[in-house]
């Protein structure tokens, strides 16, 4: 019987490199690649006089792999939402990934107020926007009530859209579940993710259209309960 031929080693690995090429997923590529240098080895390595420094070279390109490989096992492991964080993706993030979900939930930070909070002030510019979870935020001008804010919608949105400074106040009325993000924080959070920036956008856009009908409709009721006094130069 013949002595073993080295050089399957060698093709084996080749076709291995091939098909690493040839896949679409980048973690079946690092793979493949890390079984491509195991493959290498011994064809370095069983020569008459080992090829120490081509195999030095499949060692490193072997751990880079593995390493890299590691890390995307860990990025796709099934996420599991807390009761609080699916709440959140369910009044706003429903076409975002649990995993993107709480990317954006961990550039902010979850807050509960008491009666009495502010969340926004007349005349002080803007830090940061709150989502309400749980709880109710009443809207206020000197001492007009416009309504009241609740689950799903956004304290602040219309300023951080316009960047203008507040004409009403915010104020909680009831202990209130907030989930907040400074302003700067996220705008950089949005500009690095469009796909989030996208589907927060059309949240805000709802939010803010939500709330113009709502005024809309209060002012109309308040004008058919309290019809205008006749002016005093119409005849009576």
């Amino acid at each position: 019987m013949g002595s073993f031929n080295l050089d399957y080693f060698i093709h084996a690995a080749n076709i291995l490199l091939l098909a690493a090429y040839s896949v679409r997923d980048i973690l079946w590529l690092r793979l493949l690649a890390v079984a491509s240098s195991l493959a290498a080895m011994p064809y370095f390595l069983l020569q008459p006089t080992p090829l120490w420094a081509a195999f030095g070279w499949s060692v490193m390109f072997t751990g880079i792999n593995i390493f890299q490989a590691w890390r995307l096992l860990l990025q796709r492991r099934p996420v599991r939402l807390t009761p609080e964080e699916e709440e959140v993706r369910r009044l706003v993030f429903q076409d975002l990934s649990p995993r993107k979900v709480l990317q954006v939930l961990s550039i902010g930070s979850w807050a509960t107020s008491g009666p009495g909070e502010r969340l926004i002030e007349h005349g002080k510019p803007v830090e940061s926007v709150s989502l309400i979870v749980r709880g109710k935020v009443q809207v206020t001008t000197g001492r007009q009530v416009l309504g009241d804010l609740g689950a799903g919608e956004i304290v602040g949105s219309a300023l951080l859209l316009s960047g203008a400074l507040p004409e009403v106040d915010g104020v909680t009325v009831e202990p209130t579940r907030i989930v907040r993000w400074e302003a700067g924080t996220l705008e950089r959070y949005l500009d690095a993710n469009p796909e989030t920036r996208n589907l927060f956008q059309r949240h805000l856009a709802r939010d803010l259209a939500g709330k113009l009908r709502r005024v809309g409709a209060d002012l109309s009721r308040s004008t058919s309960l309290h019809p205008p006094s006749p002016s005093a130069n119409e005849a009576p």
